[in-house]
């Protein structure tokens, strides 16, 4: 963890790019990372944020692509880097440009992760940038004296808001390192114990940090939350209603249209919405043919505004797809988000799901998503995924829940019969132990069939020798064995290595919280890494010294 404010001073690194107006920056979390973005900003220079954790083909092909001539990292990154002009820094260095020049209109420009197909780089800006500023502060307090926690990968847009314009806005950041950002006990300690005002995370990574923390405590001097990146739980609002003083934001906004470009605040509302566009942005709401919907009717969002990103960097034609002009309003640029919505009598926006998760059964049209709304309206379920499963003879919904307790599918169905029509009910209801989550906090749909699925009747496997273990050790591997796939659950051993059983992160902490839990201690935080316990004996190992250190 790093504090970093406006008005501290440091020691500089002089940078001198030539006449090099595009620069690649690929660095750790740290102060040099700010600063570097910082300086870009300030003198105009379009910059391109290059994450660490990105396969070396893939920032290959990103610095192809633009034809990048400066890329600025450390010496642990040069070998993953090529390009004419490599300027290496280090982990304190803060950046100053030592030439002036003609300002970019471009700011930005970002990248997607490129999990799938060829990623695609958005060129945001300077304008959208300023507008959107502009924009939030109207509706979110962002005063000089608060302190903002940036959590966030620097390859996710909204980076942005917890780095940039909070120093823009006079805040102080406190910038999570690698393990704060991804561990939940971490996170919450950071959050803690640096008197944190303001947090934005994805309803996922909230939930990590709820799973953790489940009274959450660490939230009790925070007065702004703001939640964004999909779908928003009923039950995560009720949740940070209840425990939390807080106020509550849901966000909405991709990328192409400049971070956020609607708000709602929920503070002490019993719905989700996405509110209401921010300063100088028009959400309109159309079918299939562009044209506009009137009130109450359900069609794609589309985005028009100061906000609009010029498009995507050397793909014309999927640029002129996605930015294109309304008939009814031939001057109206928009960016078509693939997101559907409708507005409510009040005039507030509802987000009701992805076009793309849209499936067909039976000659019925339905929208997954629409279906996890409802489902995550059910007293004790946090998240859910609906899935579409396809046999020979028929295609028949799935559901993947997540729930602190166990859920009795025949009162789960008789809810949703009041809710939905029969056609939308899923036939399946799965309770898995977490989502697995991609890099930007958010749930992958695609690797939903790969979520440890819970058996509520789960007990000890019974071809294991428990002869000779102590009671101890007996608990702690009954502790462990419960989190994993009871599918394989009589085949694991004391020597089971974690690698082999698929043990994700989010397990690991869920291990790690249980453990703590029932045995009154705490993992010291060089420990918080599945790579620190390759067998499940390992961990119990480290357990028994940490019980028997604490008795002595």
């Amino acid at each position: 963890m790093q504090m970093l404010d406006n008005k501290k001073i440091y020691n500089c690194c002089r940078v001198d790019i030539s006449n090099n107006n595009l620069v690649g920056i690929l660095l750790k979390r740290n102060v040099s990372l700010i600063s570097t973005i910082l300086s870009c900003y300030k003198n105009g220079i379009t910059y391109i944020p290059i994450d660490s954790e990105w396969p070396e083909e893939q920032i290959c092909a990103i610095i192809s692509a633009n034809d990048l001539n400066v890329v600025i990292t450390i010496e642990e990154y040069i070998n993953r880097v090529s390009c004419p002009n490599i300027i290496v820094v280090d982990d304190e260095s803060i950046i100053e440009f030592t030439q002036q020049f003609k300002e970019n209109e471009t700011s930005y420009i970002l990248y997607t992760s490129g999990s799938t197909g060829q990623p695609k780089g958005v060129e945001v800006k300077r304008e959208s940038l300023l507008n959107f500023i502009d924009g939030i502060s109207e509706t979110i307090d962002f005063s000089p004296s608060k302190r903002i926690a940036c959590l966030t990968t620097v390859s996710f847009d909204i980076f942005f808001l917890e780095s940039i314009m909070a120093l823009e806005k006079g805040l102080t950041v406190v910038l999570a390192n690698e393990d704060e950002q991804r561990n939940p006990k971490l996170m919450a300690k950071l959050i803690q114990e640096n008197n944190v005002d303001m947090i934005q995370m994805t309803p996922s990574r909230m939930q990590l940090l709820l799973n953790y923390d489940k009274e959450l405590s660490c939230l009790k001097q925070v007065k702004e939350i703001m939640i964004g990146g999909e779908p928003f739980p009923l039950s995560l609002l009720r949740t940070l209603q209840n425990k939390t003083t807080a106020k509550i934001y849901n966000m909405f906004g991709p990328t192409e249209t400049t971070i956020w470009s609607t708000v709602s605040e929920l503070t002490h509302k019993d719905r989700i919405d996405i509110g209401r566009p921010i300063k100088n942005t028009e959400v309109y709401i159309v079918d299939e043919n562009l044209s506009i919907l009137p009130n109450g009717q359900a069609g794609e969002i589309c985005i028009a505004g100061k906000g609009l990103a010029k498009g995507y960097i050397g793909r014309e034609d999927l640029t002129d797809e996605k930015f294109l002009y309304l008939p009814q309003k031939p001057d109206v640029r928009i960016y078509r988000t693939g997101d559907l919505g409708r507005y409510l009598p009040d005039n507030d926006l509802e987000y009701l799901g992805r076009i793309d998760n849209q499936v067909k059964i039976r000659g019925h049209r339905i929208e997954l998503e629409g279906i996890e709304a409802n489902i995550n309206q059910f007293d004790g379920i946090k998240q859910s995924v609906v899935t579409l499963e396809t046999s020979e003879t028929d295609k028949g919904l799935q559901a993947f829940y997540t729930s602190d307790q166990h859920i009795e599918h025949s009162e789960l169905l008789n809810y949703l019969s009041l809710k939905l029509p029969k056609y939308m009910i899923p036939v399946i209801f799965k309770r898995v132990e977490d989502f697995i989550q991609t890099v930007n906090g958010k749930i992958d749909r695609k690797r939903v069939l790969e979520c440890v699925e819970i058996n509520d009747e789960n007990s000890m496997p019974e071809n294991s020798d428990f002869g000779e273990l102590s009671d101890i050790q007996k608990r702690a591997f009954e502790a462990i064995v419960s989190k994993l796939d009871s599918n394989i659950a009589g085949d694991i051993t004391l020597e089971t290595e974690f690698t082999s059983v698929g043990l994700n992160s989010i397990t690991f902490i869920n291990i790690v919280v249980d453990l703590e839990s029932e045995f009154k201690f705490e993992f010291e935080n060089e420990k918080l890494l599945i790579q620190e316990f390759p067998t499940i004996q390992s961990m119990i190992e480290y357990l028994e010294s940490k019980i028997s250190g604490n008795c002595g």
